[in-house]
């Protein structure tokens, strides 16, 4: 599966960066799910659970506090408050 470079930072700075092949968070609309290749568009965030697979098929979960997802064609950016890591 393709991949993309997430990058996931806050105030504090960078919590995440690496490669994936999935970003699940709860935007203004509802459920969204980024893949490699998305067409790009910005968004908020709501607070919720965001979920990412890695490169390697392992999965990260995290609590967010709401924010801003950029999606462009070669990288996914979100930015928040901060990142509760389960």
């Amino acid at each position: 599966m393709k991949s993309f470079l997430l990058k996931i930072s806050s105030p504090e700075g960078d919590l995440f960066c690496g490669e994936s092949t999935m970003l699940r968070v709860r935007g203004t609309e509802g459920e969204l799910a980024v893949m490699a290749g998305h067409i790009p568009f910005v968004t908020y965030v709501k607070p919720c659970e965001c979920k990412i697979v890695l490169a390697d098929g392992s999965e990260r979960i995290g609590a967010i506090s709401g924010g801003m997802l950029n999606v462009s064609r070669d990288r996914v950016i979100l930015l928040t408050g901060a990142v509760s890591w389960k």
